[in-house]
């Protein structure tokens, strides 16, 4: 397994290629690199289990906006999730049901330990702080995708991309209910206001959503700054000519750089057999 760092421009590009079936790139940055702090969070976690399963943590989290300390509430949910699940991974033995059911009530019980610790840092109404949260589990061939908010998992398969996660905004509720078409919803006033988030509740709604992985899979899990920025249709296109994460990234948040947001964005690929 090769680990390293690596700077593109102001960005911060995470390069890991995975011993077993997948291979990642994680990578964040500012809106406005080297003026502004960077309110989102990233974490990218993967090995073996102790008998040989590879396993895969993936979490985005963007610290909301108009908030105070929205990089501490972000940075405090990717580091609850990577101490829960640190003495997890060793004893897992099996991908069966009873394994995936486990994992499913873990992630869940991270996150809301997530959410009570960013609302632990706040002291007063006016220290408010909350970060959305979108992550996956990869273990072998199983997937787990979790969120709260607006930052999303995509999947991409046989030129088709599908978002696995459901935005918790208001222009997401606008939508669902008709009251507004997609094309309105890319520029609606309210575009940014969320209906859920960590820390902003003592109960948050966390979604939960478990798939198969196939050879050849992409996931793509992104905060506002890269969906915002990109199309549906032009991350698809990324997707069907990537030859590798770590190839498709650098262009990926480049292309999405408007200064508008803190972007982040990983990209996990499971390769086809004998593919390069």
């Amino acid at each position: 397994m090769a680990l390293r760092n690596k700077k593109l421009g102001s960005a911060t590009f995470f390069l890991m290629h995975a011993q077993a079936n997948f291979l990642f790139v994680a990578a964040t940055d500012a809106k406005y690199p080297g003026k502004a702090e960077n309110q989102d969070a990233i974490l990218a976690i993967t090995g073996q289990t102790g008998n040989g399963l590879p396993y895969g943590l993936f979490v985005v989290a963007d610290g909301v906006g108009g908030l105070k300390d929205g990089s501490r509430a972000s940075q405090t949910v990717v580091n609850t999730l990577a101490m829960h699940f640190n003495p997890i991974w060793p004893v897992i033995t099996a991908v069966s049901d009873q394994t995936i059911k486990r994992l499913r009530q873990q992630l869940k019980k991270a996150i809301l330990k997530a959410n009570e610790a960013i609302q632990e840092l706040t002291s007063t109404g006016n220290d408010r702080m909350a970060s959305t949260i979108t992550c996956a589990i990869v273990l072998d061939q199983a997937l787990i995708v979790a969120n709260a908010g607006d930052s999303r998992t995509y999947r991409f398969r046989q030129k088709q991309l599908e978002q696995i996660t459901q935005d918790h905004s208001l222009v997401a509720w606008l939508l669902q209910q008709e009251h507004i078409t997609a094309e309105q919803a890319l520029t609606h006033q309210y575009k940014n206001v969320l209906t859920n988030a960590l820390g902003a509740s003592d109960h948050p709604q966390v979604d939960l959503f478990t798939q198969r992985l196939f050879p050849g899979d992409w996931l793509l899990l992104c905060s506002d700054g890269i969906w915002g920025t990109l199309p549906d249709e032009k991350l698809r296109g990324y997707l069907e000519t990537a030859v590798s994460p770590e190839t498709i990234a650098p262009q990926m948040m480049a292309d999405a750089q408007d200064h508008s947001d803190d972007l982040s964005l990983i990209l996990v690929h499971f390769p086809l057999p004998n593919a390069p």
